[in-house]
């Protein structure tokens, strides 16, 4: 008798091991069903104010939101006054300040911009007369770096907007920064 109850209690055991296992699965697949629809709602709900703000870009000036940018990383604020040059090769360009000082504004690195300047300083060397000169007169953008400030500017620390905002400025500047994930501001004193 006591061996049939054992076992009974085994059985029921059991038979609750495997009912609560199935309600468990089913509400576990409930609990995700319930997340995927609220990542999708906040999803949506992103996609609608990107494109919202999208509109808005039309609006920028394109100095301005670099001064800011720029400004965020640095001790005393800086206003970009005029472009001065557009180097397409790599992305970047030059401003002046008002005050005087010189920016570069690029979606690459700095390892990556002195590979471009050293590049296009031995470019013309062993060539025709007009190639050296034009490699003598092409100013390298980083120079020497010696009083560089580099102020880095990274989307995931920022706002929502900053690669949509990076991307219309650069278009506006002749630039395909392509929606970056950060910017790097180099500025000389």
């Amino acid at each position: 008798m006591t061996m049939t109850l054992e076992f009974s209690v085994f059985i029921l055991i059991l038979l609750l091991t495997a009912i609560l296992t199935v309600y468990n699965h089913r509400q576990a697949a409930a609990l995700y069903g319930i997340r995927n629809l609220v990542q999708d709602f906040i999803a949506m709900q992103i996609r609608d104010r990107r494109q919202a703000h999208t509109g808005d870009l039309a609006r920028m000036d394109p100095l301005e939101w670099l001064s800011r940018q720029v400004s965020a990383g640095l001790d005393t604020p800086l206003t970009i006054s005029e472009t001065a040059r557009v180097v397409r090769e790599i992305q970047a360009a030059e401003f002046h300040t008002t005050d005087g000082k010189r920016v570069i504004v690029s979606s690459l690195s700095k390892p990556e911009i002195v590979r471009f300047d050293k590049r296009l300083r031995y470019h013309g060397q062993g060539k025709s007369a007009a190639a050296r000169v034009e490699a003598f007169a092409s100013r390298p953008l980083l120079g020497n770096g010696r009083g560089t400030i580099i102020v880095e500017r990274v989307m995931s620390e920022l706002d929502e907007f900053f690669d949509l905002e990076a991307a219309a400025v650069g278009e506006r500047l002749g630039l395909s920064w392509n929606n970056p994930a950060r910017l790097w501001f180099y500025v000389f004193k």
